[in-house]
Parts: structure tokens; sequence; C-alpha cells
């Protein structure tokens, strides 16, 4: 039959989300929480009897009184499900004595993983953790599960928190990065990996399960959690389990003259895809060129996703042309000094002896006339 867990990691609950109105970052502080319910269910529908949490449990180590006792009361109330937490880089076991007040208050059914030593979470299933004691450790904490004995034939599942490759200069926090074959030189079943918030494999035993509820815009990233079956002798059935209740997607939306209606209508059917538009973060990168029709239409489209998705964040409008034609000029209906600026402006918009940014310039000044005079016509 083999054993079967959920994989998750990176719930930062108490996450302020301080670039948003206070309603709306009140309600993404309260998804982070309502998803632990969410993930209880997830098991209870793949077989699962053991949640492993891959560090990150909460997003700083001085979370409020709320903020600490809530979720730990939710996983209490889903008694049926073993809740192993570990702590991570924005949750070490430090000085701060989150972990010390996590042990004073929580539910039998959940478990600290605040020692490197194996757990035997259940017969013949060990669990090797490498938990954080402070942000800068300075080494590979996952280095020790390559001594760890146990006894012949159990199951070895790891769990760690961090990065697997550097990200800048070779001596940029080297020492810490977990190795890519840490699973095979551990003779590990499984390593239960978190600190990267999309799914991403590593190697056949060695994953990170992304965040359960996203918190930030990237392509196809809707949160989940992965079901996890080992069997001695097999490599892992890993599946992904969707658990958000919020997405965020990011689009990259190239506008074209005389097209932007129906580009804009294939981005909202997109949109409506995943979750309802009350529940959709989304932030749509812009480039092209638009006529003065166009923009009107445009803004009028703007308004409409501004007031239905949770939020509708624009990005580029300043990177767009605004493309002009004898009519748009002859719809001002103005003789002198008017249409002999808007004249000027899209003769320097079009100027290829200009620098692009005076040409977006002239631009952007050719889209404020259009639309001051639509609104004194």
């Amino acid at each position: 039959m083999g054993f079967t867990f959920i994989h998750t990691a990176d719930w930062q609950l108490g996450k302020s989300f301080g670039q948003f109105p206070a309603d709306a970052g009140a309600a993404l502080r309260r998804a982070r929480q309502n998803v632990i319910a969410r993930i209880a269910e997830a098991a209870r529908g793949a077989g699962a009897e053991h949640v492993l949490v891959a560090g990150d449990v909460w997003d700083s180590a001085i979370p409020s009184h709320a903020t600490l006792r809530q979720p730990l009361t939710i996983m209490g109330e889903a008694g049926d499900i073993q809740w192993w937490l570990l702590p991570g880089n924005h949750d070490p076991d430090g000085a701060d004595g989150l972990w010390d007040r996590i042990d004073d208050v929580k539910p039998k059914n959940v478990h600290t993983l605040r020692r490197a030593e194996a757990f035997e979470i259940c017969s013949d299933v060990f669990l090797l953790p490498a938990p954080w004691a402070r942000i800068q450790h300075g080494q590979d904490l996952t280095d020790w599960m390559s001594g760890c004995e146990t006894p012949e034939g159990a199951l070895r599942i790891g769990i760690a928190h961090g990065g697997v490759r550097g990200f800048g200069s070779e001596d940029n926090g080297a020492r810490e990065i977990i190795p890519p074959n840490r699973a095979e030189t551990a003779k590990l079943d499984y390593l239960a990996l978190g600190d990267w918030h999309g799914f991403k494999t590593i190697s056949p035993r060695m994953a990170y399960s992304g965040t359960p509820e996203p918190d930030r815009h990237k392509s196809g990233a809707r949160g989940q959690v992965l079901a996890v079956t080992l069997k001695t002798g097999h490599l892992p059935k890993i599946e992904s389990l969707p658990t958000a209740s919020y997405d965020w997607p990011l689009v990259d939306l190239a506008l074209q003259p005389g097209a932007v209606k129906t580009l804009t209508q294939e981005l909202r059917r997109s949109l409506e895809t995943g979750h309802p538009l009350r529940q959709t973060h989304a932030r749509v990168n812009l480039s092209g060129e638009m006529t003065v029709e166009d923009w009107a239409e445009f803004e009028a489209f703007l308004e409409e996703m501004t007031g239905e998705c949770a939020s509708f964040d624009v990005r580029g409008m300043s990177d767009v042309r605004l493309v002009v034609v004898a009519e748009d000029i002859d719809s001002l209906d103005a003789q002198g000094s008017v249409r002999e600026t808007a004249e000027r402006l899209a003769a320097r918009s079009e100027n290829s002896d200009l620098s692009r940014g005076d040409r977006q310039i002239a631009s952007d000044a050719l889209r404020l006339l259009f639309s001051y005079a639509s609104q004194t016509a």
C-alpha cells in the first residue's frame, strides 16, 4: 500500500500584505489561516494522516498572540491529522522564544521539529528534520542526514528549508545551499523542501511544495500541497492538490491598434478560468500601441476590472504608444493652437530622430490632450 503524507511549506501566517489597503490585507491574512482546514481536507482525500510543514509556518518569530494561537487551534480541530512543523528562516527556533510559546499551547496532534535527529512518526517511518535556529546559520543544515542511521527497510523522509542553488555571486550563501543530490547521499526516500513558493521538482525524490496560498504574482501559480506516497524500493508518487482561495495571475498584454476590445475580452475570459474575479489579484504588464478610440475602450475595461477584481494592477501604461491618424486630429474640432499642438505632438511621437523617452513624452502629452478635449467637448 505504501505510506502517504502531505508535504507543504511557506504558510507565512501573519504576513502583513502592506502593499494592499487594510481590508484587502486582512482578507489575505485570513485566507492564509483558513487554508489550514483545506489542507486537512486534502489530507483526508489523499488518505494521509500526516502533514509535514517544511518551514516558515509563521511569517516572523514574534507573531501576535492571536496569529500564534488560532492556527494551532485549527490544527487541533483536525484531530485525525498529525501536524509536523519545522522552523524556517522566517520563524527560526531562536532567542525570540517562538517555538517555546508553540510548545506551551499546541494541541496533542501538533509536533515541533526542533532537533536534528530522527523521529519515528509511525511504524518504520522516520522523519529527519533540518530546523533553523537563527536567520543566518552559515551551513548546510541537511549535512547530518547522511550519517543518521535508521532500521533496515524503514522509510526515511527528510524535511528542510532553503535553496538548492545560489543566486548572484559564487560565495553568496554557498555554505547554506542544500545539495541537489542530498536525497541520494542521505539515502532518503524523499526530501520535503520549503522556501521556494512554487511547486518545483529537484529530483524524483526531492521537491518544493510551494505555498498553499500564494502571496505574489506568478504565471500559472495557483497554490497547492503535495500528496506523496512512498513504498520501499520505489520512486515517490507525487500528486499536486490545489488549495488556494486566491489567484495571482501575471499577464503580458501586447496591445494592437483596433484590436483592444478583442484582446481585453480574451484577457477577461482567461482570468475567469480560475477563481471568481473577486478572488483574483491580477497584474497586467502592457506593451504595444493604441489609437485614441482604443484608449477610451481600454480605460472603460480598466474601470470595470478594478471594480470586479480583488486587485487589478496595470503596469507599463507609459510604455504604450498612442497612434494618431488624421481622423483623430479632425475629431478635435478645433483650429488654432489646440489643433496645432496636437499635430506637433503627433509628429514628435513618431520622429525617429528623437530618443524613445522623448517620443513617449510626446505620446503621453497627446493622449492627455485628447482626454481633455473629450471632456470639454
